[in-house]
């Protein structure tokens, strides 16, 4: 007897199982450093803390919050404190052992406009961050005497 070729309808709940696998098997840490990298991470360096905050926060999308810190490091060199570049601290958080340059974007509300606007500032020091899977998921802001996560 030979064998019949298999109709396409027997077919698709293949292919949709692999899809589902396919999209199931997405690594999470990804995504998560995908944005971190999105929101905080940019490689050049700001003259004009104000004009940069400015520019930053609306090309990246970022609108409404409250503070917002730029990294001005290469993606390699933040992704190792991950590993030898970080100390480990609390919590699975790891602090850079060597200090990096930041632009910390903080939002100034006005009333009189149904606008956003930042005020930035550029400082030098050692970053915390969280990471999983060796990638940078989490930037730990620190700015006027808080902590935000």
């Amino acid at each position: 007897m030979v064998p019949r070729r298999l109709h396409p309808v027997f077919l698709l709940p293949l292919i949709l199982l692999a899809a589902c696998l396919a999209v199931a098997s997405r690594q999470p840490w990804k995504d998560l450093n995908d944005k971190f990298n999105k929101n905080h991470v940019d490689n050049t360096t700001a003259t004009m803390p104000d004009d940069y905050c400015e520019k930053m926060m609306r090309a990246r999308k970022i609108y409404w919050n409250l503070l917002n810190t730029f990294i001005h490091a290469s993606i390699p060199s933040i992704n190792n404190i991950c590993f030898e570049g970080g100390i480990p601290i609390q919590g699975g958080l790891r602090k850079s052992k060597n200090f990096v340059t930041i632009t910390q974007c903080l939002f100034k509300p006005d009333p009189k406009l149904p606008t956003f606007s930042y005020s930035g500032t550029g400082i030098s020091k050692q970053i915390v961050i969280g990471c999983w899977q060796g990638l940078p998921v989490l930037y730990v802001e620190e700015a006027l005497g808080a902590v935000w996560v």
